[in-house]
């Protein structure tokens, strides 16, 4: 019997489970999808190849293992910034703050590389749930601010050009300036 480095075989597995998660993230930061395999997620996480079936029953699962941690992350993040904010305008605020300074953070990194993945249709729904549930705070603040709901999608659009503008290096406290001001003002000027 192999040894365990936990206190009990669940606590061993679960440590073992999530080596290989943070083994995958790494490479998907470094190398994007193409190099995640058995091999390299073992070889990274310390561990025997065959371990990686013992875990994940296939790429995919653990493709989605990465994105299920990415999103609690996020959700966890977006949660704590709007538990600290009053209603209203200022927890748009906090929600556009957080948002960005999650992304400047490296938070938001590996979108790009699993939204690349060719995941078998089932796990495709599975990433397209977790995804609309990241929709959940802005529909929330949405409603909380008395605006329809036909806003959320508009609202949500306006969130990601700012991160997309975090993520090709424009500042991420300027950004969140200039969504906040769309958001609640328009264009500048208009």
């Amino acid at each position: 019997m192999p040894r365990i480095s936990a206190p009990t075989v669940g606590a061993h597995r679960e440590a073992q489970r999530a080596a290989l998660v943070r083994a995958a993230e790494d490479i998907l930061r470094e190398g994007g999808v193409a190099g995640i395999n058995p091999r390299t997620v073992t070889e990274r996480a310390g561990m025997s190849r065959s371990s990686f079936y013992d875990y994940f029953p296939s790429k995919d699962d653990l493709l989605v293992a990465v994105a299920i941690d990415a999103f609690d992350r996020w959700n966890r993040g977006i949660a704590d910034a709007l538990a600290e904010a009053d209603p209203g305008l200022p927890r748009l605020r906090a929600l556009v703050d957080a948002t960005m300074q999650m992304t400047a953070a490296g938070e938001h990194e590996l979108a790009g590389p699993l939204q690349q993945a060719d995941l078998s249709p089932t796990r495709f729904e599975d990433l397209m749930v977790l995804h609309d549930a990241l929709m959940r705070p802005v529909a929330d603040v949405v409603a909380e601010l008395g605006v329809p709901e036909r806003f959320v999608h508009l609202v949500q659009g306006v969130l990601g050009a700012g991160v997309q503008l975090v993520e090709h290096g424009a500042d991420a406290i300027r950004t969140a300036e200039d969504v906040f001001a769309m958001l609640t003002a328009g264009l500048p000027g208009a």
